[in-house]
């Protein structure tokens, strides 16, 4: 189970998203309004799923300057780290 999305940076409207301190739940919710990222963490957590990196890859942010990075820890321990 995913426990924390740990960092996001250079991906879409995720910049620098720094989730260091929010803890997921086995049911976390997430909301927002349009246009703040919600469909990007959607991508982010299928790139993941699916093992291809390419799909994060190809949504670089826009006249950003950070490579794409992401960093999740799950329970077990294990971390996964894209870019």
């Amino acid at each position: 189970m995913l426990e924390r999305i740990e960092d996001i940076q250079g991906i879409g409207l995720l910049y620098q998203a720094n989730g260091k301190p929010h803890i997921c739940q086995k049911a976390t919710l997430i909301y927002a309004d349009n246009g703040r990222g919600k469909s990007t963490l959607a991508r982010i957590l299928r790139s993941v799923s699916m093992g291809e990196a390419s799909l994060i890859a190809n949504c670089k942010t826009v006249d950003g300057t950070l490579s794409p990075k992401v960093v999740l820890q799950f329970g077990s321990g294990h971390k996964v780290c894209l870019g």
